[in-house]
C-alpha cells in the first residue's frame, strides 16, 4: 500500500485538548465528557479564522492545528479551559512541523508538531495548560508580552524517552524544581489523527495556501530587481526568487534605461518567468531633413 505525503511541512501551533483518563471512565460518563469536549473545542475555535485552522478528532480528545497565528493558539487554549467548566480536560500547546499524508481515500496528519502536543497533554493536570519551549519561543518572537507570563514547569520525559521542557502560566510552577520521570501517556493515539472529510480538505487547502511561489529572471544585459519596492538582488547574479503566493509588483532598473515595471499574481507553488532586455531606443529619423539632403 503506497502513501503520498505532502513535501511541504509547515510549522504550526498544535493545541491538544485531552480528557484525562478517558478510557477508565464508565460508558455513560464518556458520552458526557465527549459532549463537554465538543463544547470546549467550539469555544477554542471561535476566535480563529476558519481558513487558518483545522480540527482533528482523537479517541481521547481533539487537536486544533493553527497556521500563522501563534497568539491565536494561546487564545484558543484559554477559551477551551474556560469552557470546560470543571471537566477533567487538560490542554497543551506545541509548535512544530505537520504533514498531511494521503493514502487513496484516507488522509492522516502526522508530524512532530502533533506528537509532542499529545505527549505534553499526558503531563498536564486536569484544568491545566502546559506549553513546549518551541511554542513559548514562537510566542516570544511575535508577542513577547504574552511569552513573559510563562514560567518553567519542569523537564519531563515521555514513554519514548524524549525530554520536554515545559512552561506554565501558573505562578506556583515557577517555584517548583525541574523534575524528570518516565510517563506513560493515557492518550492512545500518538502522532496520527484521523481526519474528517471536511477537516481533510480544509487542511489540504490550508497547507497548499502556505506553499511559496517562484520568480525566474532573464534580464539582459543586467539590472537591479525590486520586489514590491524592495531591492532583492541584481541580475544576472540573481536569477530565481522565492516569494509568497499572491500579487506582487516587479521593477527592473538599469540606470541607463527607463525602468521595466510589471504586475504578477502567483498561485501557491507556481513559477513565473520575468524576461526583459534593456535596449536603447532607435533614433528617430527626420524624414524632411533626409529628403533635403538628397539634393545636396
Amino acid at each position: 500500500m503506497s502513501s503520498e505525503a505532502d513535501s511541504f511541512s509547515p510549522l504550526a501551533s498544535v493545541v491538544f485538548i485531552g480528557i484525562a483518563e478517558f478510557t477508565k471512565k464508565p460508558v455513560l460518563e464518556q458520552a458526557n465528557l465527549r459532549s463537554r469536549l465538543e463544547a470546549a473545542v467550539a469555544a477554542a475555535t471561535a476566535p480563529l479564522q476558519e481558513a487558518d485552522r483545522a480540527v482533528l478528532d482523537a479517541p481521547d480528545g481533539a487537536a486544533i492545528v493553527v497556521l500563522g497565528n501563534v497568539p491565536g493558539a494561546l487564545q484558543a487554549a484559554e477559551a477551551a479551559l474556560a469552557a470546560a467548566e470543571g471537566a477533567p480536560i487538560a490542554v497543551s500547546i506545541n509548535f512544530g512541523p505537520v504533514t498531511l499524508v494521503s493514502d487513496h481515500d484516507d488522509s492522516r496528519l502526522i508530524g512532530d508538531g502533533i506528537d509532542a502536543a499529545i505527549s505534553i497533554a499526558g503531563f498536564t493536570s486536569p484544568g491545566g495548560l502546559l506549553v513546549s519551549r518551541s511554542f513559548r519561543d514562537a510566542l516570544a518572537a511575535t508577542t513577547p508580552g504574552l511569552a513573559a507570563h510563562f514560567c518553567p514547569a519542569g523537564v519531563f520525559t515521555d514513554a519514548n524517552v524524549r525530554s520536554h521542557e515545559l512552561f506554565s502560566l501558573d505562578a506556583a510552577a515557577q517555584r517548583a524544581k525541574s523534575r524528570r520521570f518516565i510517563a506513560f501517556a493515557a492518550l492512545a493515539c500518538l502522532g496520527i489523527l484521523a481526519l474528517g472529510v471536511g477537516a481533510k480538505f480544509a487542511l489540504q487547502r490550508l497547507v497548499e495556501s502556505r506553499q511559496p511561489a517562484f520568480l525566474v529572471f532573464d534580464v539582459r544585459p543586467q539590472g537591479e530587481i525590486y520586489l514590491d519596492g524592495v531591492m532583492k538582488g541584481k541580475a544576472p547574479a540573481t536569477t530565481r526568487l522565492q516569494v509568497a503566493a499572491g500579487a506582487h509588483t516587479i521593477e527592473l532598473r538599469n540606470g541607463k534605461f527607463p525602468p521595466f515595471i510589471t504586475e504578477v499574481s502567483l498561485s501557491p507553488g507556481e513559477e513565473i518567468q520575468v524576461k526583459h532586455s534593456f535596449t536603447a531606443p532607435a533614433a528617430k529619423k527626420n524624414r524632411g531633413l533626409m529628403e533635403r539632403l538628397k539634393f545636396w
